[in-house]
């Protein structure tokens, strides 16, 4: 500590010394010094008097102490001005019940990295003007409601990195105005039904890095139109929401009803296997959306026809079949999109004659559907192509493929009757065998169903 301090110094930053105590003495009386910095120490004790002469200190870091395994009762009991209190990165196991009872005035609390596994009950309830609370990175099971009962004006609130594996439904009731809730990196598996119903502020929602399967329709509460019995509750202003490396398998259609602002929402590295139609059609400002590294094979059609130019989409890395059914989203990239990135790396995992195809780089006569094992031609509309570019002709085309007996038929309804081509691969151990056949109808003639029949 230095020697002879000036009691006329505003600020005080202590950094990477090897001080082992706070001198009392090293505060003159009458101190005015309003910010106080130990960053990276060895200390291993605050004496409980350490800081009464610090009546005009307002902001007060301890961090980065590895050897400091508590802050003893009284500590803190002279810094009524105090409005920010950083606390990160020590080895503080317990906090005492009433150790911030005097610090009525206190905005900002951070208690990040240390090993907390238990919080009591009262420990924060005299802090009625806190906005920020950071308790992320620790050891803590459980929360409760009783812990945030007095945090009214609480706005932002850091869980993640804990042992949490499950919520109570009402653990947030007593913060209304959250706006930032995080909760990555714990060991959750479900989320509570209306865990999130009494957040009408909230904007921003982590939820990255947990165990969670399944979401029920509901668990994202928003007011929706023919709601009974409060079953949905504002959820309305939620604007970031990030559900990533989790082990959801699907969303039900209605899981983001309501939720109007949301601007971006990842969903990334899941298990995601079907998307559903509508899933966001409430989402007129989505900006972002991360779909990549799931097990998708198809999109509905139409899906993406709300997003617009500048939207970012990410769908990279799942295993995509390449029939019939992909024609929506192949005319999308190709033709719609301009706003998935990376759509040069959406590749084929099916059929094996295509597995590693880009999906762009194919002609939409190769996205075909085959049906084997029965007489009946099912029929298949197949996504309806995009308006074509000057000097550029589209199929009008939708077909099906069905082998049977060894024969193969191809039935196309047709929607344009004068004129249209068909031309088919056929693979086999690596060989491809072209077949182009071309057909005309008289002018007037009515639209047909035309079935060629082709056997190998």
């Amino acid at each position: 500590m230095p020697q002879n301090l000036s009691s006329g110094v505003r600020e005080l930053v202590v950094m990477t010394t090897g001080i082992m105590n706070v001198d009392p003495s090293a505060f003159p009386e009458g101190s005015k010094l309003s910010k106080l910095v130990f960053l990276n120490n060895l200390l291993q004790v605050i004496p409980r008097m350490a800081f009464n002469k610090l009546m005009a200190l307002q902001e007060l870091e301890i961090s980065g102490n590895h050897r400091l395994e508590e802050l003893r009762m009284g500590t803190l009991s002279e810094l009524g001005n105090l409005t920010t209190l950083v606390l990160n990165f020590n080895r503080f196991r317990v906090l005492w019940g009433g150790l911030f009872d005097t610090l009525q005035k206190l905005e900002t609390l951070q208690l990040k990295g240390n090993v907390i596994d238990e919080l009591s009950d009262d420990l924060f309830h005299r802090l009625t003007r806190l906005h920020l609370l950071d308790l992320s990175l620790n050891m803590i099971s459980t929360v409760k409601k009783e812990f945030f009962r007095k945090l009214s004006h609480l706005q932002i609130l850091r869980l993640g990195y804990n042992l949490m594996d499950a919520l109570p439904p009402d653990a947030f009731d007593t913060v209304p105005r959250l706006r930032e809730l995080s909760l990555q990196g714990n060991k959750l598996v479900k989320v509570p039904r209306a865990l999130f119903s009494r957040l009408a502020l909230l904007e921003k929602l982590n939820l990255r890095g947990n165990l969670i399967k399944e979401l029920a329709a509901d668990a994202f509460p928003a007011k929706a139109k023919g709601a009974e019995h409060g079953l949905f509750q504002n959820l309305t202003a939620l604007e970031h929401l990030d559900l990533s490396d989790n082990a959801i398998t699907g969303l039900p259609r209605d899981t983001f009803i309501g939720l109007s602002e949301l601007m971006v929402v990842h969903l990334e590295k899941n298990n995601i296997s079907s998307l559903e139609s509508g899933l966001f059609e409430d989402q007129d400002y989505l900006e972002q959306l991360y779909l990549s590294d799931n097990a998708l094979q198809s999109v509905p059609v139409g899906f993406f026809d709300s997003f617009i130019a500048y939207n970012m989409i990410r769908l990279h890395g799942n295993p995509w079949t390449c029939d019939c059914h992909l024609l929506y989203l192949h005319d999308w990239l190709a033709f719609g999109s301009g706003a998935s990135h990376d759509m040069s790396n959406v590749y084929c995992g099916a059929p094996s004659f295509l597995s590693g195809r880009g999906l762009v780089s194919l002609k939409r006569e190769q996205l075909v559907c085959t049906a084997s094992g029965s007489s009946h031609l099912q029929s298949t509309r197949a996504a309806e192509p995009p308006a074509s570019r000057p000097g550029e002709t589209l199929p009008t085309s939708g077909c099906v493929v069905q082998e049977t007996n060894s024969t193969i038929s191809v039935k196309c309804a047709m929607q344009k009757c004068p004129q249209f081509k068909l031309l088919t691969w056929y693979h086999k151990e690596g060989n491809t065998l072209n077949f182009l056949t071309e057909q005309r109808y008289l002018q007037g003639t009515q639209c047909l169903n035309s079935t060629i029949t082709i056997a190998f």
